[in-house]
């Protein structure tokens, strides 16, 4: 059995997925700005971004910690 090229087909569910999220979060955020204003929105946007720069600082955290185990790092690709 051939092996497949696994990074190209990881790159390929990631664009979609990355594409299909920002397609949701647009419509979201305009229905909550239709209903309740600007000031939500922005307050969603950064409760967002909070959440986003905790989960990579526990994921540099994580790498940090398997480095100084000898384990190998987390397959991480920025």
């Amino acid at each position: 059995m051939k092996r497949r090229n696994t990074h190209h087909d990881n790159t390929e569910f990631l664009s979609a997925t990355l594409s299909f999220l920002a397609v949701n979060l647009l419509w979201i955020f305009f229905a909550l700005w239709l209903l309740y204003g600007m000031v939500p929105v922005l307050l969603l946007a950064v409760a967002m971004n909070h959440m986003i720069n905790r989960l990579e600082v526990r994921m540099i955290r994580a790498e940090q910690r398997a480095d100084t185990r000898g384990t190998p790092p987390l397959n991480r690709r920025i």
